[in-house]
């Protein structure tokens, strides 16, 4: 697609971005000098990094399964600031996003597109679930995304978790891990960063951290806050408009740690993040060419199309060591209050326009969702040096939730509201679950052992739709039920070559609940069925992991084969849309990770992604064949990166560093009813490169950077925003043309 008209000169892009962080220099800025070149230490070799995701801790290469670790070191160098920057450092880790606080994760290919009735990615923040559990509050686009202003790490667990982290989890998991709370040190650190978008607009980044010990070794308060705004750009002239994906994003969290004695440990965390999005990352694109309609990142929208998510999370976690095992007991109440607007006049006005006789219809759709979740987990864990070492847990949550989905008509000449009721409904859900779980690994030998776990869960959810308008008659309220049980499992035995080589092999299931379908007299007499099954998943995995070259090169090597059953989906029953169960996929492949520190100063590192994920039965109800490509999953993904630190003088040192990010093509998403000869749209493969250099000493670090460095057009995803779902307009995703930046850090 091209961007002439929107391309400026690189030499006043970096003016502009130190414009705009030159307003708030005289302020600090959190750099963690101590990590930021995390990856290698001083005498090349790697640095060892301590991951939970078993729930214990454990170094990363003894996990008999495929994780990745970004640190906050790397974030910070990266400058990694959310969803679409942690991905591009993630191999298999891929994104369907129509703009910032409205992303599916995907991961190992299990997805069926944009229509995913509910994540196939379980998130957590430390010991915390995050988002819904049901089909009913968009748990599958209002993803987390975090700023990383206070993260310790981020880990990602490829493949089902679902032993250990239950529902949703059956593609992995993404877990934030924030920073715990000094007991010793003051410490403080405050960052500003000042950027701007090729053609866009500017941005800003604000961050800062104290950490008190209020009582030495005994009671610490750790306070962080962030102020953040990512440049829109792209343009709606219709509205006059420039720049109208611009984001900002701002929050803050507490921890209060309490350890009276060395074997009882109280933490305290309230955590709040507000994210406000003016509209859609979008173009709007023929679906034929994916040429651009109107121009350039240009969009044509009737009205604002403004997203505002409210987050906010508080837990309490205890953890008592009683010799023969530790017992925690992790506490949460969180909500999310999200309030958004789409314009659906491209969809409907066509249709309803000529029946209405206004031939300038125009339909916005109000959309606010409204979810208060609290999650219970007793933990008891035995020491993990013993010859069996174990563990059992429950877990209990209830969660209840409020959609509301209303249609405001309008006209399009002139944005004048037309008082009528087309639709007014919500859909309101009450979800109870209840699950137990344990696994035991024993070691044979002091090379080998095995791993054995199971989970059984059970839900029950209380589903209501009150709803009225033109459209659907009079006011009526639909009432339904349901419940279900799953049981998941592990198994996996793991050898230890020697001390720097493990070989493992790993089996391992997971489910997504089932749920109620509200049913109205003719959707019940044409077949639709009162509830849709829990799918699951079973992954058969093998890998390879390596410390070689005295620990200056690490390999991470996984195949897998995932066979995918019950796979929920809108589909079509007798001309009715509703959630169902759509048959079977699989998805398997092959990933590769390898870091190297050949010389003191430089990391190199490399990942290769290579995914097969199709159908392996019809699904009539979405009009695709066995053997069709799962949406949004692209066969091949690579990425190459190189960091060096340098002594330039006194205490000062240079480092300089960048990373090329290869994603292939991708088929867009199921559609149902189209002509005969219908082909789904293939969003193209895209590079993006980028670069980065700055000086640091003990306390300071200035870094410029620069993203996207040339320009690449690269679709996150695609839909039709006609009524018959294939025809133009299409609504493409783009990514953020070239960024430029800069960050200037201080600790203490």
């Amino acid at each position: 697609m091209s961007s002439t008209h929107r391309r400026g000169q690189l030499g006043r892009q970096i003016a502009d971005a130190l414009v705009a962080g030159s307003g708030i220099v005289v302020l600090w800025a959190p750099f963690d000098l101590a990590v930021a070149q995390s990856q290698a230490v001083n005498d090349s070799q790697l640095e060892t990094i301590v991951v939970t995701a078993e729930k214990r801790p454990e170094p990363i290469l003894s996990v008999a399964g495929s994780i990745t670790a970004l640190t906050a070191g790397q974030l910070q160098t990266t400058a990694a600031v959310n969803l679409e920057d942690y991905a591009a450092l993630v191999p298999g880790l891929n994104l369907i996003s129509q703009r910032e606080g409205q992303t599916q994760l995907v991961l190992r290919g299990i997805t069926t597109g944009s229509s995913t009735p509910n994540a196939t990615v379980a998130i957590y923040e430390d010991d915390t679930p995050y988002g819904s559990s049901t089909s009913f509050a968009s748990g599958n686009q209002l993803t987390l995304d975090l700023d990383p202003a206070d993260i310790q790490r981020i880990e990602v667990l490829r493949g089902p978790q679902g032993t250990l982290y239950g529902a949703s989890s059956i593609g992995g998991v993404l877990k934030y891990i924030t920073t715990p709370p000094d007991l010793q040190s003051y410490r403080g650190r405050l960052e500003v960063d000042g950027d701007t978008v090729d053609g866009g607009g500017t941005g800003y980044g604000l961050r800062g951290m104290a950490n008190v010990p209020l009582a030495k070794d005994t009671l610490g308060l750790r306070v962080s806050a962030f102020d953040r705004l990512d440049p829109g750009y792209i343009d709606n002239p219709q509205l006059g408009r420039r720049n109208v994906n611009a984001t900002r994003v701002y929050g803050g969290r507490a921890a209060l740690l309490w350890r009276p004695v060395d074997r009882l440990s109280v933490r305290l965390t309230t955590q709040y993040q507000k994210l406000h999005s003016g509209g859609m990352s979008e173009e709007d694109v023929s679906g034929a060419t994916l040429q651009p309609l109107h121009g350039d990142l240009v969009q044509q929208r009737y009205s604002g199309e403004p997203l505002d998510i409210r987050y906010l999370l508080s837990s309490g976690v205890i953890t008592y060591d009683l010799g023969w095992a530790t017992i925690l007991s992790a506490t949460s109440v969180s909500s999310l209050n999200e309030t958004q607007f789409n314009d659906l006049t491209a969809t409907y006005g066509p249709v309803l326009g000529p029946l209405l006789k206004i031939p300038d219809l125009g339909i916005a759709f109000d959309i606010p969702i409204d979810q208060h979740k609290v999650t219970q987990e007793l933990r008891l864990t035995s020491p993990s040096d013993l010859p069996l070492a174990w563990q059992v847990g429950f877990y209990y949550t209830h969660e209840r939730s409020s959609h509301g989905e209303q249609f405001d008509p309008f006209l399009t000449a002139n944005g004048a509201a037309i008082p009528v009721n087309l639709l007014s409904g919500s859909l309101n859900d009450r979800y109870t679950e209840y699950a137990g779980y344990g696994d035991v690994d024993y070691h044979f030998t002091t090379a080998f052992d095995v791993m054995a776990g199971v989970r059984y869960g059970t839900n029950q959810q209380n589903y209501s739709q009150p709803e009225s308008g033109a459209l659907v008659g009079p006011a009526a309220t639909i009432v339904a039920t349901s419940s279900d049980d799953s049981t998941t499992f592990l198994f996996s035995p793991r050898y230890r070559v020697n001390e720097n080589n493990t070989l493992y092999a790993r089996i391992a299931s997971g489910y997504r609940p089932g749920g109620p379908n509200a049913l109205t007299p003719a959707e019940a007499a044409g077949g639709v069925p009162s509830s849709f099954r829990p799918d699951s998943l079973i992954n058969y995995e093998a890998g390879y992991k390596s410390n070689l070259l005295q620990h200056s090169l690490t390999l991470d090597l996984s195949v897998f084969y995932i066979d995918w059953r019950d796979v929920q989906i809108q589909t079509l029953f007798n001309g009715f849309d509703a959630s169902g169960n759509g048959g079977t996929a699989k998805s398997d492949g092959v990933e590769l990770s390898m870091v190297y520190a050949p010389v003191e100063g430089l990391t190199l590192s490399g990942d290769l992604d290579y995914t097969e994920a199709q159908l392996t039965a019809d699904a009539p109800g979405i009009d695709a064949k066995s053997g069709d490509r799962l949406p949004n999953v692209p066969k091949v993904a690579a990425s190459l990166g190189a960091d060096y630190s340098f002594p330039l003088f006194a205490a000062w040192r240079g480092f300089v560093g960048g990373d090329l990010h290869y994603v292939g093509d991708r088929v867009s998403g199921f559609v149902t009813g189209v002509p005969a000869g219908f082909a789904r749209p293939v969003m193209p493969s895209y590079t993006i490169f980028n670069l980065r250099a700055g000086v640091k000493q003990d306390a300071w670090a200035v870094e410029l950077y620069a993203k996207n460095v040339g320009n690449s057009r690269g679709i996150t995803s695609l839909r039709s925003l006609a009524f018959n779902g294939f025809s133009d307009p299409y609504a493409a995703a783009i990514l953020q043309p070239r960024l430029i930046g800069v960050s200037i850090s201080t600790q203490y």
